[in-house]
């Protein structure tokens, strides 16, 4: 078992939560059992954005029955934190109280690890490959399927059609690179790999100054620092794997009610910073697409229980997409 007190400690996860308990106990525990194996001194950080559901008891719990995982809790000073907000004061908080830290590795509520194998895989990959920033892995849910584990940076033609018209013409397919090994560990690079969970090299984040938590609290984070790190030079790999699962069993973040507007809000926000000033040719796009989207919802009214909900949505996105979803 590894212990802080007797070797540096390389190796921080960074655990951002809110009200998923039920997750969280998944997560936490696959993650602890996982690291209790490993080769190197580790640390868990968890940043406590103010849930009321029990979560904040349960660390509490796990970390007085088990003090040799050296898990730690950081609360929002407000009782609440975006998800970029925790990600940043957690791994602020790790590379301060070890100075020793190589690796970050940034786990959600919704994952869950089989073994040690990926953390021992993605760590061993990026003592090799200088050039590669972090590393993620080919994620699956508990039944087996596998999920999306990354994207090329988006285009103003991918957010006018919608996420569901770009699935279909597969606009936002990863832009991956050919299979390649090094030593034992399969791997390719993609433009963006997300967060779900992602091993980042201490260089790569301290070069990036972490996520931007004014622009991007919560949407397209991941995308953003992709996109600086890449400026920077640093490369993204996912490892080819089936031992990482990545799956919220139908339990919606905090911030799910606000996803859509979210989305297109920090979406719109990131292709001007990349991509150049475009939005007013986009804009009358958008505003189609909304009346369009809102016109099939009042049809589908008398047989669908959240049409409604999602009706008010578009209405509200009709009503500011002029102000960049403002």
């Amino acid at each position: 078992m590894n212990d802080p007190a007797k070797a540096p400690v390389e190796f921080v996860a960074i655990i951002n939560s809110f009200n998923r308990r039920e997750l969280l106990q998944r997560a936490v525990s696959s993650l602890a059992t996982a690291l209790r194996t490993a080769p190197f001194a580790s640390a868990i950080i968890v940043f406590e954005a103010g849930s009321n559901d029990g979560s904040s008891e349960f660390l509490e719990e796990w970390r007085e029955a088990n003090p040799a995982d050296h898990l730690s809790i950081i609360r929002s000073s407000t009782g609440k934190g975006s998800f970029s907000d925790g990600v940043n004061a957690a791994s602020s908080a790790a590379l301060a109280r070890f100075p020793d830290c190589r690796w970050l590795f940034l786990y959600e509520t919704d994952n869950w690890l089989a073994s040690a194998a990926p953390i021992l895989d993605a760590v061993s990959l990026l003592q090799a490959e200088r050039e590669l920033g972090a590393a993620g892995f080919s994620v699956r849910r508990h039944n087996g399927e596998f999920c999306g584990y990354g994207t090329r940076f988006p285009t103003y033609f991918s957010l006018g059609l919608g996420l569901n018209l770009s699935a279909l013409c597969q606009l936002d397919q990863p832009n991956d690179s050919a299979w390649q090994t090094s030593g034992m560990v399969r791997w390719r690079t993609c433009d963006v790999i997300f967060t779900s969970p992602l091993l980042i090299r201490r260089e790569a984040w301290e070069a990036t100054a972490g996520f931007d938590a004014e622009s991007f609290p919560f949407s397209d984070s991941d995308l953003d620092w992709a996109w600086r790190g890449a400026a920077l030079g640093w490369k993204m790999a996912v490892i080819d794997s089936t031992a990482v699962v990545h799956d919220n069993l139908q339990q919606s973040s905090a911030w799910s009610a606000n996803r859509v507007i979210e989305f297109h809000r920090s979406r719109l926000r990131l292709l001007k910073r990349y991509r150049g000033n475009r939005d007013l040719l986009l804009k009358p796009a958008l505003f189609l697409r909304h009346c369009l989207e809102s016109i099939l919802l009042v049809f589908r009214l008398p047989f669908s229980s959240n049409a409604r909900d999602k009706l008010a949505r578009r209405g509200q996105m009709l009503r500011t997409v002029w102000n960049d979803y403002s």
